[in-house]
């Protein structure tokens, strides 16, 4: 902890007003220390690690240390919606999955890009720059995250997701995304190197969040396109019997009459497996009957 004189004028109403505020970080977390109350200007003071116990009037934010997910997709609970894309062949595509992330806790003091110097750290940026407009800190140890956190995910990892998704999803036409695992694989690589440059725009060149990995599920696509999808995959199948057949009837013993003739045999021979024709007896010797069931 850090005390801060009082000169002795104050010192007697100080004392009238003893008493402590206490700092008490789990070890997931840091809190940054900020002095306040009557007799103190508002001022960055510490972070803190571990238990501290401070002036009474003075203020702790909590921030997590360890890794986070920010989630988005559809559905409740998620950080974010889901984001659209769209592809090199002008297709719109949904974009859900994770991104795990750092925020940076490094406290070590740093001067920015612009000569201002920070004596907490990254940290202290962070706070001071985003968090705090968005009251997304908790004043209290062990507490979950305030409403503004995921406010401001959306607006800075969310932002930064958005934008390297659409340039890297440029790429490639919408069935490669969407078929092709390795072109899908290869997206979600682009999408995680281009993503940290993405986000250091928008914290003035500076890494407050770190990001860990990309995981990006199978874009969703259009009603249409997948109706198209069946459709061709269908003929296709099509295709592939056709080719059989003919390589079939090449080879068969009595050429191609004596095939079509064999494949007629084993239709009526099917359907009556099936039950969908009825066979008459008749005499030795006379033609067989086949009439089809009511």
């Amino acid at each position: 902890m850090r005390t801060r004189a009082l000169a002795p004028s104050l010192l007697i109403p100080a004392l009238l007003l003893a008493g402590c505020s206490i700092a008490n970080p789990t070890s997931s977390e840091v809190s940054l220390q900020y002095g306040a109350g009557p007799f103190d200007s508002r001022k960055f003071v510490e972070c803190e690690t571990a238990r501290d116990v401070s002036d009474v009037n003075d203020d702790h934010y909590y921030y997590p240390s360890g890794q986070r997910d920010f989630t988005f997709g559809d559905g409740e609970g998620l950080d974010a919606a889901a984001l659209t894309s769209t592809t090199q062949d002008s297709q719109e595509i949904k974009v859900t999955g994770t991104v795990k992330f750092t925020l940076n806790t490094d406290c070590a003091q740093f001067t920015d890009p612009t000569g201002k110097v920070w004596p907490g750290g990254k940290l202290q940026m962070f706070h001071e720059l985003i968090a705090y407009k968005y009251e997304a800190a908790p004043t209290d140890g062990g507490e979950q995250m305030e409403e503004g956190w995921s406010e401001l995910l959306r607006n800075y990892v969310g932002a930064a997701l958005d934008r390297a998704t659409d340039n890297e999803a440029l790429k490639y036409p919408w069935q490669k995304l969407y078929t092709d695992t390795a072109a899908k694989a290869q997206w979600e690589k682009d999408v995680l190197e281009q993503l940290p440059d993405i986000l250091r725009s928008l914290t003035q060149g500076v890494d407050l969040i770190t990001i860990n990995s990309v995981l990006l599920q199978k874009p969703g696509i259009q009603a249409a396109l997948v109706q198209g999808l069946t459709e061709k995959q269908a003929a296709e199948l099509r295709g592939q019997a056709v080719e059989v057949d003919k390589q079939a009837a090449a080879s068969f013993p009595g050429g191609i009459v004596a095939y079509q003739q064999y494949q007629q045999q084993q239709a009526v021979n099917q359907a009556i497996k099936d039950g969908k024709v009825q066979v008459l007896p008749v005499p030795q010797g006379s033609p067989v009957i086949v009439s089809p069931t009511k």
